[in-house]
């Protein structure tokens, strides 16, 4: 169990910055942006504690059972995160969508590359929670084995002119990337409230983090700063440099199903985390949220460029603000329970 919640955990830390991570904090901070990445991991590391602490306190409780035995501040809160579960669907049917139809299916309608995926969430989720982990569990090796090859064999390609001079970012923008940072890799890992009794959050985000780092370090490095804006995924762009033996090359998509493995367990635990706090009894709300959210996702952000913007930017906050209240109101009644 504590390798497959270190797989998923994984899996969640690294899910948000395909198509926003990182072309929004290239865009603010250029090349201090690897600063502003491990800064934000050490920020980071201080809400992990506090998620933590939050699993620690609810024990072998599941989340359902926590927020019933919470009972009005219960309600609120199951409000919040089956608000949440579908703001996380909304963005992430988003983006997988523009990043397939960017680069592998140009010419095919973008509800119809979403479409397979949400009928793959409802089938997962019908197993519940032990089917998602454990095929995280079977894609962590995959996928880690896919990033140290392309980490790896894109070093070669870093020109280190390319990230100096450092520091050069006013600190009002260079604290805008380090909070784009710390709340994109970090408000995943609410979903970890999914399980029981898990205490290997801090590991998983750690090793997460280290291939961000280095993945916005080749970034910089190979595109450069200025070339590196203009990109909407420059994590793609920078694969497509790989060469194996002088002869294997154009092997970009394959490299690339790393980031689409992170997806898919992102969405599939949103879409417990939906399931799970509608109830079996009213699972039908389930469906309906998670057809909802395909259809937000196709007919009023991927279809308008506008409306990706609008939540290219507003994103960050809103999980931000999101995951504090559910970080806080969890503590502030554990604390309250304590004291009485």
């Amino acid at each position: 169990m504590k390798l497959e919640n270190f797989s998923v955990h994984y899996f969640l830390t690294r899910s948000l910055f395909l198509g926003i991570g990182f072309s929004l904090i290239i865009g603010v901070t250029k090349q201090d942006s690897i600063l502003a990445f491990i800064i934000g991991t050490l920020l980071g590391l201080i809400f992990i504690h506090l998620i933590n602490k939050i699993q620690q306190e609810k024990g072998s409780k599941t989340l359902n059972e926590l927020l019933t035995e919470m009972k009005g501040l219960g309600i609120f809160l199951r409000i919040v995160f089956i608000s949440y579960g579908v703001i996380l669907l909304c963005e992430g049917l988003t983006f997988i969508q523009l990043f397939a139809s960017s680069f592998f299916l140009i010419h095919t309608p973008i509800w119809f590359i979403s479409l397979p995926l949400v009928l793959l969430l409802f089938r997962i989720c019908k197993n519940g929670k032990t089917t998602t982990f454990r095929v995280a569990t079977c894609l962590f090796p995959i996928s880690f084995f896919l990033t140290v090859i392309s980490l790896g064999t894109l070093i070669g390609y870093a020109k280190l002119d390319n990230v100096t001079p450092l520091l050069v970012t006013p600190p009002m923008q260079f604290l805008k990337s380090v909070f784009y940072y710390t709340t994109l890799s970090v408000s995943p890992s609410i979903l970890m409230l999914l399980t029981e009794n898990n205490k290997t959050n801090t590991f998983s985000y750690l090793l997460g983090s280290f291939t961000l780092i280095l993945k916005m370090f080749l970034i910089i490095a190979i595109l450069g700063p200025i070339l590196a804006t203009i990109y909407r995924f420059p994590e793609y762009i920078i694969l497509k440099e790989i060469k194996i033996l002088d002869f294997i090359e154009k092997i970009e998509n394959v490299v690339a199903l790393s980031w689409i493995f992170d997806e898919f367990i992102y969405l599939s635990m949103a879409s417990l985390l939906v399931k799970e706090l509608t109830t079996q009894k009213y699972s039908i709300l389930h469906c309906l949220l998670v057809i909802g959210s395909f259809f937000v996702a196709f007919l009023f952000i991927g279809k308008y460029y506008q409306n990706e913007l609008s939540i290219y930017y507003l994103f960050p906050i809103v999980t931000t603000i999101i995951v504090l209240i559910i970080i806080f109101t969890l503590l502030f009644y554990f604390l309250r329970k304590k004291k009485n």
